[in-house]
């Protein structure tokens, strides 16, 4: 309700504001969550394509990890951290 009442340079302002924060809690969930996977861990992708599916992870990186599929050597990725779930 009160957006209306800012000029455009406030809303700018906030708008940077708060993709900032949204960056940081990012950052924050993405160490808290590396710090707890493990080479050799099944893990799933937060991916339609791949729903269902499970993997290995192999190496574990600062933001992503790669993963090889637990079913299909051949098939291994580089995903982010942030679609891992376990």
């Amino acid at each position: 309700n009160q957006l209306d009442q800012l000029s455009k340079d406030e809303l700018l302002t906030l708008n940077s504001a708060v993709i900032k924060m949204a960056k940081a809690k990012d950052r924050v969930e993405s160490i808290a969550k590396s710090a707890t996977l493990k080479v050799g861990q099944v893990v799933e992708i937060n991916q339609a394509k791949h729903k269902g599916q499970k993997f290995i992870i192999k190496k574990v990186k600062r933001t992503k990890c790669i993963i090889q599929a637990k079913d299909n050597i051949m098939e291994s990725y580089n995903c982010p951290i942030s679609m891992l779930i376990f």
